[in-house]
């Protein structure tokens, strides 16, 4: 899955959408958040960037499972305004964290209230048989609504697959 630097995503085994380890994309590849310094306000902006209201609890120690591949992030300092993990400040540069994944840091994020969508949102709903199959949807004026299929082809779905983060599309 393509990824922007910044992105954030919840991975693992928690057993909700709204907890997991916090996995942030650096440089088109993702990579998880060490849990030293990881405290509730670092939790915080997590889940407001993922569009929860806030964290409800932070975890440490790999409690959703061990992540692969690089440890971006570190010794974070998130005051809780920041819209974003890389705006907070942080004691070590991005990749040289001196952790392992058995530090790996995760949330539960509060399902309160989850904001309206953002215009220009596409999200695929129904009953596809992976997440990266189903209806296309797209948000306009705070709405989900659905794609009328006339005219619709390879570069609609082409376009709609790269701005949900897939590489390629297959007509069905």
């Amino acid at each position: 899955m393509v990824c922007t630097t910044g992105d954030i995503r919840l991975v693992g085994n928690g057993s909700t959408i709204s907890q997991g380890r916090v996995e942030v994309c650096y440089n088109s590849t993702w990579g998880t958040v060490c849990d030293s310094s990881w405290d509730i306000r670092d939790a915080t902006v997590a889940c407001k960037q993922l569009g929860f209201s806030g964290a409800v609890s932070e975890y440490s120690r790999g409690y959703f499972g061990q992540g692969m591949g690089e440890i971006f992030l570190g010794s974070l300092q998130c005051n809780g305004p920041e819209t974003s993990l890389l705006k907070c400040s942080r004691f070590s540069s991005i990749g040289n964290t001196g952790c392992s994944h058995s530090q790996d840091a995760g949330v539960n994020c509060s399902t309160a209230y989850i904001p309206d969508c953002n215009i220009g949102d596409v999200r695929l709903v129904g009953s596809g048989s992976t997440i990266s199959q189903g209806r296309v949807e797209v948000c306009y004026n705070n709405t989900w609504g659905t794609v009328c299929d006339y005219g619709w082809g390879t570069n609609d779905a082409a376009v709609v697959c790269k701005q949900l983060g897939y590489y390629g599309e297959i007509m069905l």
